[in-house]
């Protein structure tokens, strides 16, 4: 288990044993979901509005305007919602508490002592949208042993978990030892992490990722830290190779990620083909310019596009709330 998720874990536990003898909220579902919406406490939603769960409105009158991604008919769609501020962590779990039990829809899952079947009866009454998103809780559930704090508020009276179905393709628990590793169903970018002894930030990083909620099946991950930067590469262009990544590339060429996307009209990193020519000269970040903003359209989105960073583009622009931009407004970089 690394630093952070023990920590984190650590952070929480208390609140969410506190769950089952008022809410009948099982800690571990509780704890799961926890990690998985805030990406372990790291999420903007978390340090800014300590907004644990990702639940949408005000809560007291208090609610932050934010990017989120929403899986409708199997297409992902960006948006932006308002997510409910609290005052603390501890507030935001016993908020989620009551909202389950406020919310008729999630009256099937209350009281349920098999973590799977709860997490299932949560998310089909409409908790998300994520069609992985069951796999992604019992993942991080089983990953950390989160089953110990049930046996705690239960007495050690826990019922069995249902079998796996044949269909659904569980990821191993056992520690993860090669440089790179391929996505699979249920993987989470926590679980991952936890299994490599890399932190989730270190992963993001390497494999350009944008958002830590949201990995692929199939995807090929680099686990270890690009070796340093040589000189540039004096070839023009590159052709991908098999198992090669944007970053790695990037890496190796002495440029960025972001750059080698401007280049080549490459919108997603994590989108190449082998035998795919990679253009290379110029590749370094744009010298300034204006961007428009569009529709789904987040600030540390645009600042990747354009080779910035949030914070130089809130600084160029006098934007004080990163998470309040609007479509049509010209972001200087």
């Amino acid at each position: 288990m690394s630093a952070l998720t023990e920590n984190f874990i650590n952070k929480v536990k208390g609140g969410a044993t506190q769950l089952w003898s008022v809410y009948k909220v099982l800690p571990s579902v509780a704890i799961a979901q926890a990690a998985l919406e805030s990406a372990w406490g790291q999420s903007s939603l978390a340090t800014k509005y300590n907004n644990l769960f990702g639940i949408k409105g005000s809560y007291g009158g208090n609610a932050a305007n934010m990017a989120t991604w929403e899986v409708y008919g199997g297409v992902t769609y960006n948006i932006t919602a308002n997510f409910r501020s609290y005052p603390d962590w501890a507030t935001s779990i016993k908020d989620y508490g009551v909202f389950l039990n406020v919310n008729s829809r999630y009256k099937n899952a209350l009281g349920l002592t098999d973590y799977k079947k709860q997490i299932k009866a949560i998310h089909e009454a409409g908790y998300a949208t994520d069609p992985q998103y069951q796999s992604k809780i019992i993942s991080i559930i089983e990953a950390n042993n989160l089953v110990q704090f049930d046996k705690q508020v239960l007495g050690g009276t826990v019922s069995a978990p249902v079998k796996e179905t044949p269909t659904a393709t569980k990821p191993s628990s056992n520690k993860i030892t090669d440089t790179s590793y391929t996505v699979k169903s249920g993987d989470t970018l926590s679980a991952i992490s936890t299994r490599s002894g890399v932190s989730v930030d270190n992963l993001a990083k390497w494999n350009g990722i944008k958002n830590k909620n949201l990995i692929q099946v199939g995807q090929k991950l680099t686990l270890k830290a690009p070796a340093a930067k040589p000189a540039a590469s004096t070839n023009k262009t590159y052709t991908v190779k098999s198992g090669d990544t944007l970053s790695g590339i990037a890496s190796k060429n002495g440029t960025t990620v972001a750059a080698l996307q401007n280049l080549n009209g490459i919108k997603n990193a994590n989108l190449i083909n082998i035998g795919q020519v990679i253009k290379l000269t110029g590749a370094s970040a744009p010298a300034g310019g204006t961007y428009i903003v569009k529709s789904g359209d987040t600030l540390s989105a645009i600042a990747l596009k354009v080779g910035s960073t949030t914070k130089k583009l809130q600084d160029k622009n006098g934007i004080k709330d990163a998470n309040k931009i609007y479509v049509g407004q010209k972001i200087k970089y």
